[in-house]
C-alpha cells in the first residue's frame, strides 16, 4: 500500500513537466478553416493591340438600278405601263479579303465582371462588283410595240472601316470571353451605270409605210469616290493573358451597312490579335 501511495505521488510531481514538454496530437479536422477572398486576373485600365482579319462580305445590287432607269424613262409610256424599272439585271456578289489593323480600349472591373469601351479599325481591300445579266422583252403598250433591252453594272470597294463598340466580358482564369455590340463606319468608292436600249414600233403617222420604228436609248451614270458608310456592329471573342500586360485575342464580327444607292452589304469578320494591358 505504501508502494502504491509513493508511486502515485511521483507521478503527480513529474505531470507538469512532462505536459510541458509533450503536447497531445490535435485531431485532424479540428482547426477552424478561414476560406481565402477570391482572387481575379486584373483587366482593368487602358490597352491597345494589333490583329489580322479575314473578312467575307455581300453585297446586294439587285434593287440599285431602280432610280436610275425610272429617271431615264419618265417621259415614256411604257415606264407608267411596264416599270422596267423593277426589272432585276443586277445580283448579288459576295467575295472575301484579308486586312489588317489594331484596337485600343478602356476596361473597368468588378470582381470578374468587365466591362469596357473599345475603337477596332480594319484596312482592307473588298472589291465586290455586281453580276450582270442583261434582259430584253417586247412589250405592247397603247397601240405600241417596245422592244427593250436593259443593262447595267455596279460595283462597291470597300478599303477601310472601323467600330465604336461596348464590350461586356466574364474574367475565368486567364481568360476573358466577351460580347460587343456598336457603331460601324467604313469607307467606299461605288460605282453604278444603266443602259436602256431598244425600238419603238407603231403606226406611222405619213404612210407609206404604215409602221415606223423608231429607236431610242437612255443612259445612266453615277459614281463616288470615298463614301461614307454607317451601320452596327455585334461580335463575340476572347481575350487570353499571356503575361500580366501581354494578351493574345481572338474574335469574330459581323457588321450590316445601311443602305447606300438601294446598294445593301454586310461582312463577317473573323480576326486575330495580340494586345498590350498598361
Amino acid at each position: 500500500m505504501r508502494r502504491l501511495l509513493a508511486a502515485l505521488g511521483l507521478i503527480g510531481l513529474l505531470s507538469p513537466a512532462f505536459a510541458a514538454d509533450y503536447e497531445l496530437p490535435t485531431l485532424r479536422g479540428s482547426e477552424t478553416f478561414v476560406p481565402a477572398f477570391p482572387t481575379y486576373p486584373s483587366w482593368q485600365g487602358f490597352y491597345a493591340g494589333g490583329q489580322l482579319s479575314y473578312t467575307s462580305a455581300s453585297a446586294n445590287f439587285t434593287g440599285a438600278t431602280q432610280p436610275l432607269v425610272a429617271f431615264s424613262l419618265r417621259e415614256l409610256a411604257l415606264e407608267a405601263v411596264a416599270t422596267p424599272d423593277q426589272w432585276q439585271v443586277l445580283g448579288t456578289r459576295d467575295a472575301g479579303a484579308a486586312g489588317f489593323g489594331g484596337f485600343v480600349g478602356y476596361n473597368v472591373q468588378w470582381d470578374d465582371v468587365v466591362i469596357g469601351l473599345e475603337l477596332n479599325y480594319t484596312h482592307s481591300s473588298l472589291d465586290l462588283a455586281a453580276p450582270s445579266s442583261p434582259l430584253s422583252r417586247r412589250v405592247d403598250v397603247n397601240g405600241l410595240t417596245y422592244d427593250v433591252t436593259l443593262d447595267a453594272s455596279g460595283s462597291t470597294f470597300i478599303s477601310d472601316f472601323a467600330t465604336t463598340r461596348a464590350r461586356f466580358g466574364w474574367a475565368t482564369g486567364n481568360f476573358l470571353p466577351y460580347g460587343a455590340i456598336g457603331l460601324a463606319f467604313g469607307r467606299a468608292d461605288l460605282a453604278l451605270s444603266t443602259n436602256v436600249f431598244g425600238t419603238q414600233t407603231g403606226p406611222n403617222p405619213n404612210p407609206p409605210p404604215p409602221t415606223q420604228v423608231i429607236p431610242f436609248a437612255f443612259g445612266q451614270a453615277q459614281a463616288k469616290t470615298g463614301a461614307y458608310l454607317f451601320g452596327y456592329s455585334g461580335a463575340a471573342g476572347l481575350d487570353f493573358a499571356l503575361t500580366q500586360h501581354i494578351f493574345a485575342r481572338g474574335e469574330y464580327e459581323y457588321i450590316q451597312w445601311q443602305r447606300f444607292w438601294s446598294i445593301t452589304s454586310g461582312m463577317h469578320n473573323l480576326r486575330a490579335g495580340l494586345g498590350v494591358k498598361f
